[in-house]
């Protein structure tokens, strides 16, 4: 497991309210430093700008220096696979994991979940491939999902649907990486890969017509903040979230990856 480990100062021109009564600050805070688990490969959410970086950038990056900002106390970030992300924070690696993971019964059986942002799950393909009319169309076609997601899941029942069929499984090639998945599509490799409607934005603001949403999912999903099942951790977490909504700090996060303020709503 690859994992690099940044502490950041708090974030300049991000508004905040103020650091909270000592009383809502979270136990694992409570000296003075709070640990974040992300895996930086999934733009605008974290992601590394350019190759050689030690720092991230990214929405949840600017999420946790606002959280933490308004706690009073120091971020520190430490980067790793996916699938490894969750493990580290039950071991006691990281106090939080942020890192555009869904909120699923699966993951909160085990641990807490703040919802912070809602996204929808797309299929992309190379620009001008034309939208899936139905799931069948990808019957013997290559799709690359990235390992450790709900994509996996999904894709197991997309198979055993289009088996009941009588049609051709659908080539799961799983990879460590978001980025994994685009780059087999450019080259030709993949027919589409997954991921959500916040890298396509993202995607399309840094290359015009390079890629195209083939498909989007029904259901809606929320990115939520993982915590271990500690006390008050959650609620404490819970209003931090809610007192930056207010603030407008968490919207000015929203304007500055150029996605919609209607998915600051996580009611759904």
């Amino acid at each position: 497991m690859n994992i690099r480990i940044a502490a950041f100062a708090l974030a300049a021109g991000l508004a905040t309210t103020g650091p909270l009564h000592a009383a809502e600050v979270p136990a694992f805070a409570a000296k003075g430093k709070a640990v974040f688990c992300m895996d930086a490969t999934f733009p605008p959410m974290e992601f590394f700008e350019t190759s050689g970086d030690k720092e991230p950038t990214g929405f949840d990056v600017d999420l946790v220096k606002a959280i933490a900002g308004n706690w009073g106390v120091t971020p520190e970030i430490v980067s790793m696979d996916f699938a490894g992300l969750l493990p580290s924070l039950e071991a006691g690696r990281c106090d939080a994991v942020v890192s555009g993971m869904f909120v699923t019964p699966a993951r909160t059986e085990k641990f807490d979940a703040v919802p912070y942002l809602a996204t929808s799950s797309v299929l992309i393909a190379k620009d001008g491939t034309a939208a899936l009319a139905s799931m069948d169309e990808l019957a013997g076609k290559t799709v690359a999902v990235q390992t450790g997601t709900e994509f996996v899941k999904w894709f197991e029942k997309i198979n055993a649907d289009l088996k009941a069929k009588g049609l051709a499984a659908v080539d799961v090639q799983l990879y460590p990486k978001a980025s994994d998945g685009i780059q087999q599509v450019m080259l030709g490799r993949a027919f589409a890969t997954t991921t959500q409607d916040t890298e396509v934005a993202y995607r399309t603001l840094q290359a015009p017509g390079t890629l195209t949403t083939v498909h989007v999912f029904e259901d809606t999903q929320t990115f939520g903040i993982y915590l271990r099942r500690e006390g008050e951790d959650a609620k404490m977490v819970t209003a931090t979230v809610a007192a930056l909504k207010e603030s407008g700090a968490l919207g000015e996060i929203v304007a500055k990856w150029r996605l919609s303020a209607t998915q600051l709503d996580v009611s759904k």
